[in-house]
């Protein structure tokens, strides 16, 4: 298993989902999977965190991210200075 860093995965959902003329459609999709994820996280509360819905949990944070990277490319965004900025923000912010 390869083991990606956040620009890696970036370029990664790049070259196999890249379509910027279905803009507000990818952005839809990732609240989508947003919602599959509360869903589980829902679940888990209720039941536990069984080993089934770990695994869904797993399965949807992972399609959450390829969401995001599918935004972040479409909108010409690196990921990698959109974490920079934010976390000089948040020091400032939080005094962390």
């Amino acid at each position: 298993m390869k083991d990606y860093k956040i620009s890696e995965f970036q370029q990664f959902v790049k070259l196999r989902d890249h379509n910027p003329e279905y803009k507000l459609e990818v952005m839809l999709k990732f609240v989508e999977e947003v919602g599959e994820l509360a869903n589980e996280v829902r679940k888990s509360s209720l039941n536990g965190l069984t080993p089934e819905i770990k695994e869904n949990m797993k399965l949807e944070l992972y399609d959450c991210l390829h969401y995001v990277a599918a935004v972040a490319n479409i909108n010409e965004i690196d990921l990698n200075e959109a974490i920079e900025l934010k976390e000089i923000i948040n020091k400032d912010k939080y005094n962390r």
